[in-house]
């Protein structure tokens, strides 16, 4: 039986985390849900935790590898397994706020022309300290673009978004080129907004986001960064293509 919302998370090594977590999305006030949990070649407990909650919640779908194929091929995995007709990104370390997925998918319901809806996060330590806000997306999606264009800043907190599935396959899923796969949703919201896709962030915090030094982004900074470049260089090609376009030119 198809689901409103399918809630994604993919797993590796977050022992520490992932009850926390976990909890977080079980405990929501908006239940009708599915949770694709995939545990991507865990080498901790990170498994044995992900079955316990599983074997304890039937909406729940847990699969679990032995090999680690990273985050792109996992999601992509996931949400092909998916039955919701929205779909909301949820990392292993990180905690949603008990109203998120209730407001995220009331304001997908409501604005049935925009593909997806991200939001603010709280900024939390290793052991779960709040420490700052993210409170840097804009609402409205010209500012959203303007802020990638002008700028050069994603404006979508990966792990705040929630979007619709139909559009994700049409947009051809998570990117599984090797040299930007640390930036996958980056390369998903340009390839959607050159396509004429909406989006939009709620204006206060919808996760507490963990800056974990174990984390992609704790391991991987460099890499991102240089991925980063080379997705929004290649995006502001064929923004400037349709902007002359449009204009005549």
């Amino acid at each position: 039986m198809s689901k409103i919302l399918s809630v994604i998370t993919t797993v590796y090594n977050c022992e520490k985390y992932v009850t926390e977590s976990l909890r977080s999305i079980l405990d929501q006030t908006f239940r009708d849900f599915e949770l694709i949990l995939i545990n991507d070649g865990s080498t901790d407990h990170t498994g044995a935790i992900c079955k316990k909650f599983a074997d304890r919640d039937s909406r729940i779908r847990y699969f679990h590898h032995h090999d680690n194929k990273k985050i792109p091929t996992r999601r992509n995995e996931a949400i092909r397994l998916a039955q919701g007709d929205l779909i909301a990104i949820h990392d292993g370390d990180d905690i949603s706020l008990p109203d998120r997925l209730a407001d995220q998918t009331g304001f997908l319901r409501n604005h049935l022309d925009y593909f997806c809806v991200g939001g603010h996060a709280t900024k939390i330590n290793a052991e779960g300290t709040p420490f700052g806000e993210m409170n840097y997306p804009p609402a409205l999606h010209d500012e959203i673009v303007e802020m990638l264009v002008r700028r050069n800043i994603n404006p979508m907190i990966d792990p705040t978004t929630m979007f619709r599935r139909s559009g994700f396959i049409e947009l051809g899923s998570y990117t599984l080129d090797k040299d930007i796969y640390t930036v996958p949703d980056l390369d998903l919201w340009t390839k959607a907004i050159l396509s004429g896709r909406k989006f939009a962030n709620l204006q206060y915090p919808v996760i507490q986001y963990r800056m974990n030094p174990k984390g992609m982004t704790g391991l991987h900074k460099q890499e991102m960064i240089r991925a980063h470049m080379q997705v929004w260089q290649k995006f502001m090609i064929k923004y400037m293509e349709q902007q002359r376009s449009s204009n005549g030119k």
